[in-house]
């Protein structure tokens, strides 16, 4: 297990790929789950339970659906399995990284109250992650940064917007 945490740990370091990763159905369920365990604790300072464990299904959804598409549409859909199990598995470590960020944010009354340095981290965290995720698709499709980027923010603005429609935040 130590041996994956170092893999997952290298792909957000960006000197691994997803391809470093085993083609193991069981080590996929793992990550998928720890990736939708985060995910719900990364929503509950500000929804509900249920609500936050629906945000989570819904971000694991639009992943898997991402990554199957994009890939499918190259023809690397071989690649499947290694890919969900790398932006799961960084998705979850930077997750962690975020936990206590998030509930920083949280616990802010208002906007005036978000310390400078809390919100640089946050949005540090945030241009890790996207270049995380652009880094595992570049590997995954064989493509340059630029183009790997792209897609990543295109991936990351469009599951941000739907989370965001389907569970508005009560003010």
């Amino acid at each position: 297990m130590s041996r994956l945490l170092t893999i997952w740990l290298d792909i957000c370091l960006l000197r691994a790929g997803p391809q470093d990763l085993p083609a193991s159905q069981v080590l996929l369920g793992l990550t998928l789950a720890s990736y939708l365990l985060i995910s719900t604790l990364l929503s509950l300072p500000g929804y509900p339970g249920l609500t936050a464990l629906q945000i989570a299904v819904t971000d694991l959804a639009l992943l898997i659906a991402f990554a199957g598409s994009v890939l499918y549409l190259t023809g690397n859909i071989a690649r499947l399995n290694q890919t969900l199990s790398a932006l799961a598995g960084a998705g979850t470590l930077l997750g962690l990284l975020a936990l206590p960020l998030v509930q920083s944010l949280y616990q802010a009354q208002d906007s005036e109250q978000v310390s400078l340095p809390v919100l640089m981290l946050w949005l540090l965290l945030m241009g890790w992650n996207l270049l995380v995720v652009a880094h595992i698709i570049r590997h995954a499709l064989s493509v340059i940064l630029p183009i790997a980027v792209l897609i990543a923010v295109l991936y990351t603005l469009v599951a941000m917007q739907l989370i965001t429609a389907l569970f508005p935040q009560a003010s």
